[in-house]
């Protein structure tokens, strides 16, 4: 097996943890990517050093989870978390030990991590401890638990999720003694709180590998995640798949597909459960108000679409409906674009006038200049060669003096 070529930054950790009679090493998905030739995201170091020690060696840290042994080192204004081996407890809430006891031996850290492909250390002196074969697993292409998969799922419901999560990510196949274990445990789930479902959810979702998809409903995971889900997916599971293997992988479109056959009326209540920002709840909310309207690409179609939903919401429904097999959709994005390029009023503060000119000619402000400017508005979306002020004020004075 080929060394880990180390960031300066993570060796320079590992280097100063050696000199102070220690070891460290690098730990989990930054091993596994690297053995798959993945440049990793970031950098775990596990160390025989305990937390207090760590923060007499490196001069800025910061405590980040210094009950679980881990400490952040700033090293170039970069973060690392450096954390002590360590043995779990009992596990009393299917996710965190009761207690952690601090061990000086990197196989009894190793002991209590989730996947063989994720049990695996490595620094530039000692090279790969890996004790379960998992560096033999990534090359088979297998998600396998460690040790007794049947424990592993009971200490940490969430990594049920997370293999399946993988799995797509990865396009490795699940070992037939840890799926098991996992279809076993699959009500431990509702253990979980829904930011950390929803966190994995998305993660899945956005893979690359949507064959793996179907593992969510097959396993009996999804139903006690959401029975509301589950029973508005069935029989519809292949429409699923494919528009979510169509899609542009963008989170509220996503999660639009896939809560799509839910009744409007207990949309909101699902997607609640996920706790996702204001902003991209309102925006699944949206697109799932509009998923069963047609995309429409003549010009004033798309303004109207624009106007009503803002100019971000427009664009990911046509993402949407691109991921649905629209045929119209990309022709009304490209007008979109082309919209918004040539700068066309769609909405009220892109008027020639404001409502400082209606004053001017003898509107009051009111209920009744909303409705005029409104008025106007629709007007110039049919038409945006008529948003001048000139043509404005002329339509007002015509239109609108009289009747106020």
């Amino acid at each position: 097996m080929d060394k880990i070529i180390l960031p300066a930054d993570a060796a320079f950790i590992i280097d100063e943890l050696r000199k102070n009679g220690f070891e460290g090493h690098i730990v989990g998905g930054c091993v596994r990517d690297s053995i798959m030739g993945i440049k990793p995201h970031d950098y775990d170091i596990t160390t025989s050093a305990k937390p207090e020690e760590v923060k007499n060696i490196f001069p800025h840290t910061f405590d980040t989870g210094i009950q679980h042994g881990t400490v952040t080192v700033v090293i170039n204004k970069e973060n690392y978390e450096v954390t002590t081996f360590r043995i779990d407890g009992e596990y009393e809430d299917c996710r965190h030990p009761k207690e952690v006891n601090f061990t000086r031996d990197i196989h009894e850290d190793l002991l209590r991590r989730d996947f063989t492909m994720n049990a695996i250390a490595y620094n530039p002196y000692d090279g790969y401890t890996d004790i379960f074969g998992g560096i033999e697993d990534i090359g088979r292409k297998i998600i396998r638990g460690v040790g007794d998969p049947d424990e592993r799922f009971k200490e940490d419901a969430l990594r049920i999720l997370r293999a399946f999560r993988f799995s797509a990510q990865l396009g490795f196949e699940i070992e037939p003694e840890t799926k098991k274990a996992m279809e076993n445990n699959v009500g431990l789930i509702k253990n979980i709180s829904s930011e950390r479902i929803r966190e994995e959810l998305t993660k899945l979702l956005i893979s690359k590998h949507t064959e793996k998809l179907p593992l969510l409903w097959q396993t009996g995971l999804l139903e006690n995640i959401s029975q509301r889900l589950a029973d508005s997916i069935s029989g519809r599971e292949d429409i699923i798949q494919k528009e979510i293997a169509q899609s542009e992988k963008t989170v509220p479109v996503l999660f639009a597909i896939l809560t799509q056959f839910i009744k409007p009326d207990e949309i909101k209540k699902e997607l609640s459960f996920y706790k996702f920002d204001n902003k991209t709840l309102n925006q699944i909310i949206c697109l799932n108000s509009l998923v069963n309207q047609k995309a429409q690409s003549d010009e004033i179609s798309v303004r109207r679409l624009a106007n009503k939903t803002g100019i971000e919401n427009a664009f990911l429904f046509y993402s949407l409906k691109k991921a649905q097999g629209d045929n119209e959709a990309e022709s009304a994005e490209n007008v979109l674009n082309m919209v918004i390029k040539r700068g066309d009023c769609l909405f009220v503060k892109d008027l020639a006038l404001s409502g400082k000119d209606l004053i001017c000619i003898g509107l009051k402000p009111g209920k009744e200049m909303g409705l005029v400017l409104n008025s106007l508005l629709d007007m110039v979306i049919n038409d945006p060669k008529l948003n001048t002020r000139e043509i404005l004020i002329k339509t007002v004075k015509e239109n609108f003096i009289d009747n106020i």
